[in-house]
This record gives C-alpha cells, sequence and structure tokens, in this order.
C-alpha cells in the first residue's frame, strides 16, 4: 500500500502513514479486551497470592479432624499443595504484570511492531489462563484434607474444564494446520 500524507499545519512537519503505522480494528479490539482481562487477573492473582500467609502460618492437622479415620492428605501435602497454589497465582501475576508493561510499550511504537500482538496476547491469556486453574485446583485438593465432599466438588468441575480446554485446543490447533488461518 502506497504512503499518504496528511496536509499539516504551517511550519509543522508533514506526517507519513502507512499501512504498518495505522492500527487495525481487529488487533486494537484485542489490545482492549486484554486490558480488561489483565484487569480481572491482576485482581484474583493478589488474592490469591496472599495464601502465603496460610502457609506461613500454623494450620490445623488434617489428622486431628479427620480421627478416628485416616485423612486423605497429610498436613505436610496440605502445605506443599498450597505452596504450589501460591506459586501458580505469583506466576499468573508476573506474566499478567510483564505483558501489560508490553502491550502499553507496543501500543507507543510507530514501526508496526503491535501487529504481532495479536498472536502474542493469545499466548499470554492462554498461560494466565492455565496458571490459574492450576492454582484453583491445588486450592481445591487443598480442601480436600479438610472438608472433602466439598473439595472433590471443586475439583470435578475443573477437571472437566480442563478436558474440555484441551480438547477444543486441540482441534483449533488441527483446523489452524489443516485450513490456515
Amino acid at each position: 500500500m502506497a504512503p499518504s500524507t496528511s496536509s499539516p499545519a504551517k511550519g509543522s512537519p508533514t506526517v507519513i502513514t502507512t499501512a504498518a503505522t495505522i492500527p487495525d480494528t481487529k488487533v486494537t479490539q484485542s489490545m482492549e479486551d486484554f486490558k480488561t482481562f489483565i484487569s480481572f487477573v491482576l485482581t484474583i492473582s493478589i488474592f490469591g497470592a496472599s495464601t502465603f500467609a496460610v502457609i506461613a502460618g500454623e494450620m490445623a492437622d488434617p489428622a486431628e479432624l479427620w480421627a478416628p479415620d485416616k485423612p486423605p492428605l497429610k498436613l505436610k501435602t496440605v502445605r506443599k499443595l498450597l505452596a504450589l497454589a501460591w506459586l501458580c497465582f505469583v506466576h499468573a501475576l508476573a506474566v499478567a504484570a510483564y505483558s501489560s508493561s508490553l502491550l502499553a510499550w507496543w501500543r507507543h511504537r510507530d514501526d508496526g511492531v503491535w501487529q504481532r500482538w495479536d498472536k502474542i496476547g493469545i499466548f499470554a491469556s492462554v498461560l494466565i489462563h492455565a496458571l490459574l486453574v492450576a492454582a484453583f485446583m491445588f486450592l481445591s485438593l487443598c480442601m480436600v484434607a479438610y472438608v472433602g465432599a466439598v473439595g472433590w466438588v471443586a475439583v470435578g468441575p475443573i477437571l472437566v474444564s480442563c478436558c474440555c480446554y484441551g480438547f477444543v485446543f486441540v482441534f483449533v490447533a488441527m483446523f489452524v494446520s489443516i485450513y490456515g488461518r
């Protein structure tokens, strides 16, 4: 596409606009959607990362709650699962913060690099989603140690959604590889 020039005011430089510097409406909408998604993720991740106080604090031993029966998980295992949940929340927070900063930086560049945002934004969104689902899965497994039925009720839908999500991911990957974009 040939560059176009705009009529500048007297004394100001001529602005040359090319297709690489005009944002596509789909990319712009994708960026706006990602900003909304990131604010939601930041809120959830900060809430989830606050579980660190529980990890460091005194926790009830599931063996005492389940006595005389054997508990489904030992206190040591619950602490490890809670630590993994915290780690997933912190990583989701980091990916959200870095991708948000990258998005802000790319929006202010004029060389068309923002056109690559769509693929990178999708990758960042999938990674963040996977980290949050894993974090809630670990928290649900922790709940199994204290209130078995509630924990398993939480684990079930997460497993089903992971299976469905994996199926959709494989289907989309096959569709894109066969038919292209």
